[in-house]
């Protein structure tokens, strides 16, 4: 298997949870991929584990890595490391295959020297993201990274310790209200490409705004978004 080349070259292809058309996303196989590639960044999803461990996960349960419904932040992370979970290539579990701390992700984008985008999951409360920077900052992550974010008050929370303009929020719904919002905090914006139009990505341009396309594994629909200048562009395959 091998990423989809598209036919228009792009500086701001971003791997979305790693390599994740080919490796299990979130993963340090699925980083490790995207790494060795010519992605401009990596992108992945923060969550915490039980003991307040800073760890890289989509999901709340384990039911979707072929476990029992039991809920991620029920265990410690060094009980979640022992679970194995399904590795996409076989489709089977695979022992090497487990959650990985958000200190592996910041390891592998500052060795290869990729970009980090860090997707901030819902259910995080505000002060848990508190130590985020202080965390980042004992890795020796000072730049190259932005956070991504659906919640306002998980916003608010990370504009008081994180320059601004690393931050995105995550709009589902694209009107003038989410577009107001970014242009009076200087947040940049992130928008699923089915519901992204130029005139949203000119408007924030105009005021030094940056914006992401959503997930996009489409060559055509991929060359339509980088037409209309977004900024960057998260894909599973494509590259």
């Amino acid at each position: 298997m091998n990423t989809i080349k598209i036919d228009k070259y792009f500086r701001g292809m971003i791997a979305n949870n790693g390599l994740s058309g080919i490796e299990t996303e979130n993963t340090i196989f699925a980083f490790l991929a995207a790494a060795n590639r010519s992605y401009y960044g990596i992108s992945c999803e923060l969550s915490l584990s039980k003991d307040d461990k800073y760890i890289v996960t989509g999901c709340d349960s384990l039911l979707k890595y072929g476990m029992l419904n039991l809920d991620i932040r029920s265990f410690s992370y060094n009980e979640l490391k022992k679970f194995s979970l399904i590795d996409r290539k076989t489709g089977n579990l695979n022992e090497f295959v487990f959650i990985p701390r958000l200190e592996d992700y910041l390891a592998i984008c500052k060795a290869y020297q990729k970009s980090m985008f860090i997707k901030i999951k819902d259910c995080l409360k505000p002060e848990e993201l508190e130590d985020l920077q202080g965390y980042m900052e004992d890795f020796g992550i000072e730049d190259n990274y932005s956070l991504i974010s659906e919640n306002k008050k998980q916003l608010q929370t990370l504009k008081k310790i994180f320059p601004a303009n690393s931050l995105y929020y995550y709009s589902r719904i694209v009107d003038d209200e989410s577009l107001d919002y970014c242009k009076k905090y200087g947040i940049n914006l992130y928008v699923d490409h089915h519901k992204l139009k130029r005139d949203y990505i000119k408007n924030l341009h105009l005021v030094g705004l940056k914006v992401i396309s959503g997930v996009v594994n489409d060559k055509e629909v991929a060359e339509k978004m980088i037409k209309f200048d977004v900024d960057f562009l998260f894909t599973n395959i494509l590259e």
